[in-house]
């Protein structure tokens, strides 16, 4: 008997010893990243080399896996993240208009990006950082709107100009948009069809493919890129580009659950912050590039590529301006944004700074270290989110 025990407990120790080796080898943290786009999208892809350079600045410290379309859809990523069905998540705030309302009116302001006096295309690149800068540093809503979801915001992202994709549909006037129905992504593509005489119909990207396959639409207004991520390709034959303009802005590319946050070392928290900058300029950068590859693409597969006439492009820079002018006092009105006519007044001069640094900028690399630099950098990690 007393043989026995003694070998249970040499035993025991040994396999004390064997774990204590192997732990270090084991990832501390790992994470599960919910995102309802597919894995080889523009927004996959970023998911999959934010991971790669999270463990890598982490020395393996921490391993995130990526779930495309299958741990949470698009609507449910928010409320799963903030309960904790999955770690990250690729949260869209206009998807949740009264949680997310200021959130939500800085992503309003995208249409600021049609009155670039010089365009370089680049505008979406300078509004991600603008977004960022005013998110983490000069929007204290924004942020209590994301610790009430019991998330943690770390990063962004803002998609090509909208244009619009059409089956069996020839837009270029004023006249021409008259009692169509289009596909919005937001309130403000809502406004903006209302303003020409059609109709806005909210609809998550993943259903636009069918929709527009049965006539429920007649054109969805998007980015080029998504053509491909949702083979949307394969039922528009039409696309005016740069109406309406603007972008989808409404993106928290990697919000983390506030409970497994706070429960992170600071130095763990810091990586997660830099790792923010990196999908952000991947998600940005991706569309960016898949923009003119989607747009050539189209032509290749015979779809019609239209420019707006001159009426309907002064047409659309006047709804700008007259919405930029309305949008704030709607959204003091509607959602309780009291600060809305100052985010309003303040916001442009920042987006104005941000076309010049991204002037230069020729890749992700340079982007994503532009974000950390001029913001993500600055962030306290040992006092953020707590």
């Amino acid at each position: 008997m007393k043989h026995t025990i003694k070998s249970n407990t040499l035993a025991v120790a040994a396999l004390g010893v064997a774990v204590a080796t192997a732990s270090p080898l084991a990832a501390k943290e790992n994470l599960n990243f919910a995102y309802g786009y597919p894995n080889t999208s523009a927004i996959g892809i970023a998911v999959d080399e934010y991971a790669a350079a999270v463990a890598e600045r982490s020395d393996g410290e921490i391993d995130i896996k990526g779930f495309a379309m299958s741990l949470l859809s698009l609507p449910e990523t928010s409320p799963g993240v903030r309960d904790g069905l999955a770690d990250v998540g690729f949260v869209l705030t206009p998807y949740y208009a009264a949680e997310y309302s200021t959130n939500l009116f800085l992503h309003e302001m995208n249409l600021l990006i049609n009155l670039a006096e010089n365009p370089t295309g680049k505008e979406p690149l300078a509004f991600t950082g603008a977004m960022l800068e005013y998110t983490f540093n000069d929007c204290p809503e924004c942020m209590a709107e994301f610790k009430a979801q019991n998330q943690v915001y770390t990063g962004g992202g803002v998609t090509p100009l909208y244009n619009l994709l059409c089956k069996d549909v020839k837009i270029t006037s004023v006249e021409e948009l008259k009692g169509k129905r289009l596909r919005a992504g937001g309130a403000g593509f809502v406004r903006f069809a209302e303003q020409f005489g059609a109709q806005g119909v909210r609809l998550p990207v993943n259903e636009v493919y069918e929709a527009l396959d049965q006539g429920i639409l007649d054109c969805a207004m998007l980015s080029a890129p998504e053509l491909t991520n949702y083979n949307l390709h394969e039922v528009v034959t039409d696309i005016t580009l740069g109406v309406p303009g603007g972008a989808f802005a409404g993106v928290a590319s990697a919000n983390i659950n506030a409970d497994r946050w706070k429960a992170m070392s600071t130095e763990d928290r810091q990586t997660l912050l830099w790792g923010g900058s990196n999908i952000t300029a991947g998600v940005t950068w991706g569309f960016y590039e898949d923009d003119a590859k989607a747009i050539q693409n189209a032509k290749d597969k015979g779809i019609n590529i239209f420019q707006p006439e001159p009426e309907l492009t002064t047409a659309v820079k006047e709804f700008v301006n007259q919405d930029l002018e309305t949008v704030s006092a709607l959204f003091k009105e509607t959602y309780g944004v009291d600060r809305a006519a100052e985010i309003a007044a303040d916001f442009p001069a920042l987006l104005e700074k941000w076309y010049g640094l991204v002037a230069d900028i020729e890749n992700k690399e340079q982007l994503q270290q532009l974000y950390w630099d001029q913001v993500i950098s600055k962030v306290d990690a040992a006092t953020y989110g707590q």
